[in-house]
């Protein structure tokens, strides 16, 4: 916990930043000391990324100052860093076929008269892994070779590397699974003990909880409250994130099911065995289960993504092929999991991320029409209440949960027989989360048969109508509504 003397190593003062028609930021104070967490919430475009930016050095205040120390900030992000601060991002930022070693040094390495000193590079490298819990790992290894969760946990480790005194995470949980969260959380608490000052954000909010000891929420570019961690419980931060109340955070209701949509048959494909399952016209129908349960590899393999190598699946009664382009013309459409990677092209517009595989609406005889294009984009981004300047705006500008939201209105536009929807709104905010169910419901009244997963096992939960458990691949476990028990569900994912 911090000492009551630590004086503050950030300051923002009264911090403004606008672009062209959004006001990011306004008069925003807040300060960082040492030896504490402190917690930035608020929806997506609430302000948090551009805090982020401006203290990293990536974008410049318009008015009001940024202190490190009681100086102005640097003003490029190389700067900033060889001054003690450092962003861990939600995406890995390594080399996966380097070494270990040379990721840890990587833009750092140990030099004198023009000569790398290896040895004092390995010396500076293995006291930072010590600092987050890897010190038996092998220098030479590349990183490609190591988990998800240790790949997290160097990421920090190469900050510590450069002297990092001030530690920024944005959104560091999104892709892990429960049990490597609980690492990640206990090294953090251990860095704070050693006197870093960290800015935690994060959409899950029991993780606020359970490390911050201040929390700060921003809403609409503007500090609309900061204090210690006991002054809050959730129902009044999430009032205060979104200025209203949360009272029914799932759209979820009973619906009439029709027959048989999906049927999938003792499938094989990488990373699924044997797997049988069945989703109605107008079902919910959820995937749970542990971190490489193959949810994912199951989905993909539905898609045509990755290939079948035993099984049948059908759609209506008839064989779905096994081609990607087929499976679409088939009414069966994948939101993936990764939308940054997968799911969206960040510079193009978000009128072409948004027309992308749907051409037919708006073309003839290979002519684009681009009257109708534009506006079936405006009527995707007002349906979809998508937070967008204009339909011209790159998609790589957009918040998180406005990225899904495109995503998830692309596959609408197909009119979806089956819909798989792989983990819909990872790293999306409490306050977008509701829109995007509801506009899963929706589908699903169309008589869509949606087939979804997530990383939070609640709000497949929360929003399906049934539930397949997976283990290794392989369905073990079916569970109705009225039978479902998070305790047992973990319970079947882990023992099978």
């Amino acid at each position: 916990m911090k000492s009551e003397a630590a004086a503050p190593v950030v300051e923002f003062r009264g911090v403004s930043k606008t672009y062209p028609g959004i006001r990011a930021l306004h008069d925003v104070s807040l300060t960082l000391t040492p030896g504490t967490v402190t917690a930035l919430a608020g929806e997506n475009g609430a302000g948090k990324s551009t805090f982020i930016k401006l203290l990293s050095g990536a974008e410049k205040a318009d008015s009001g100052r940024i202190l490190l120390r009681g100086h102005d900030v640097p003003g490029t992000p190389g700067a900033v860093i060889d001054a003690g601060v450092s962003v861990i991002y939600q995406e890995l930022t390594d080399v996966p076929d380097m070494s270990l070693l040379d990721n840890l040094v990587l833009g750092r390495q140990p030099a004198r008269l023009g000569v790398v000193r290896r040895g004092a590079a390995k010396r500076a490298a293995r006291a930072a892994l010590e600092r987050v819990g890897l010190a038996g790992l092998p220098l030479d290894r590349p990183v490609r070779r190591l988990s998800l969760a240790q790949r997290q946990l160097t990421e920090i480790a190469r900050c510590l590397a450069r002297d990092a005194s001030v530690l920024v995470f944005d959104e560091p949980t999104s892709a892990l699974s429960e049990k490597d969260t609980r690492v990640l959380l206990e090294t953090i608490k251990s860095l704070r003990a050693q006197g870093m000052a960290i800015l935690y954000v994060s959409h899950h909010l029991d993780e606020l909880f359970e490390i911050a000891d201040e929390i700060a929420v921003l809403r609409d570019g503007e500090l609309v409250g900061a204090g210690p961690v006991g002054e809050w419980d959730e129902p009044r931060l999430v009032r205060t994130m979104l200025a209203k109340d949360m009272a029914h955070a799932y759209p979820w209701h009973d619906r009439p099911v029709g027959e048989d949509r999906l049927r999938v048959r003792e499938l094989d494909a990488p990373g699924v065995k044997q797997a049988t399952l069945q989703v109605k016209r107008g079902e919910i129908v959820g995937l749970v289960g542990l971190a490489g349960a193959g949810r994912t590899e199951l989905l993909k393999a539905v898609a045509g993504l990755s290939r079948r190598s035993g099984g049948k699946v059908e759609v209506d009664g008839r064989p779905l092929p096994t081609r990607a382009h087929q499976v679409v013309r088939r009414g069966v459409i994948y939101a993936p999991e990764d939308r940054k990677a997968e799911g969206l092209v960040l510079d193009a517009s978000v009128r072409d991320n948004l027309s992308y595989g749907v051409y037919r609406s708006f073309a003839h005889a290979g002519w684009v029409r681009r009257g109708q294009q534009d506006r079936l984009a405006r009527e995707a981004i007002a349906g979809f209440r998508v937070k967008a300047r204009d339909p011209s705006q790159p998609a790589g500008k957009l918040s998180g949960g406005n990225q899904q939201k495109i995503v998830l209105a692309r596959a609408a536009a197909h009119t979806p027989k089956v819909l798989l929807l792989d983990d819909p709104t990872r790293g999306v905010d409490v306050g977008a989360k509701p829109g995007i169910h509801e506009h899963v419901l929706a589908l699903a009244e169309y008589g869509a048969a949606v087939l979804m997963t997530s990383s939070d096992t609640d709000e497949v939960l929360a929003m399906a109508d049934r539930v397949y458990v997976l283990r290794t691949g392989r369905v073990v476990g079916e569970l109705r509504r009225a039978e479902f028990d998070r305790e047992r569900v973990l319970r079947l994912a882990a023992a099978g």
